[in-house]
């Protein structure tokens, strides 16, 4: 099979300029909740309570839209690629299940259905399973643990990796320009 994009379609490009407009998305959000910080120290005062209790509150709200927001790319990745890879399987005259086996992890399967795709395996798919491991750690671990939570690094890493693995499946795209 192939991966065939459409004359002036644009193929798993969407995908990738997606994930970038959400992490442009998430940096306003915290790049608003640092000035909202500086306004009301600014605005309340100077006094040491004031401004501890302003920090923690920037920390709680930066923490929360990093914790989300991962939360929400990795399993928009999950649904972009059933979309997709479906929508190429029908391209090709066949349909795809793309739920994987039993004890089969989702990225194992895409890693399977790219192969039926003859495209090679991207470069990052091992930090795909690493966001997948600690989306199913903050889902379903007991507690809420410091350790668990996503750094603003880690958030970096993660949009970097399914960037570069959209970019790898738009480059093996064919494009047809016939109907």
């Amino acid at each position: 099979m192939r991966l065939i994009r459409k004359y002036l379609e644009p193929g798993a490009a969407v995908n990738w300029i997606q994930v970038s407009h959400r992490s442009d998305a998430v940096q306003y959000a915290v790049a608003g909740a640092s000035k909202i910080y500086a306004a009301n120290v600014d605005q309340l005062g100077r006094d040491p309570l004031t401004a501890e209790m302003e920090a923690t509150l920037r920390d709680w709200v930066v923490e929360t839209i990093l914790q989300g927001a991962y939360l929400r790319e990795y399993h928009l990745w999950e649904k972009d690629c059933k979309a997709y890879f479906s929508t190429m399987a029908e391209r090709n005259g066949t349909k795809l299940n793309m739920k994987p086996r039993s004890g089969q992890s989702f990225l194992d399967r895409v890693i399977e259905i790219l192969a039926l795709f003859n495209v090679a395996e991207p470069a990052g798919m091992s930090g795909i399973e690493d966001m997948r491991m600690k989306v199913n750690v903050m889902k379903h671990e007991d507690g809420l643990e410091l350790d668990h939570f996503i750094t603003s690094s880690d958030y970096d890493d993660a949009i970097a990796t399914l960037e570069g693995f959209w970019r790898h499946i738009e480059s093996s795209e064919e494009v047809q320009y016939r109907r």
